[in-house]
């Protein structure tokens, strides 16, 4: 489960933001002015109608960020959209697609 303190809160607005688009997920993030990055994941309904395949999806997305938390620099706001296609990718895929479109944008140090 990640921690409180790096879950983005619902009412916080991305002013100023960058978008990037993947075939798993889109992602609007901005700088903020904390010492820790934040996280927010937005699954529709129009991805599954099942609460439970929508809460997997999330869980699995988390997680994933939760392992590559210490190479992500903080100071980021980061919503993620996550898309259809993202019920049939395994764990391990999902990892290295967030991997290699968040080095590209530089949201990435790898260590």
């Amino acid at each position: 489960m990640l921690a409180r303190e790096y879950r983005l809160p619902a009412q916080i607005k991305l002013s100023h933001s960058r978008f990037f688009r993947t075939d798993l997920f889109s992602v609007k993030y901005t700088k903020n002015e904390l010492p820790v990055s934040r996280f927010a994941f937005l699954v529709r309904k129009a991805i599954d109608k099942r609460a439970v395949v929508r809460n997997r999806i999330r869980r699995v997305f988390r997680s994933c960020i939760e392992q590559s938390l210490n190479q992500i620099p903080p100071g980021y706001d980061m919503l993620f959209f996550l898309e259809k296609g993202i019920i049939d990718v395994t764990r391990d895929e999902v990892l290295g697609e967030i991997g290699k479109a968040l080095s590209e944008k530089g949201l990435l140090v790898l260590k």
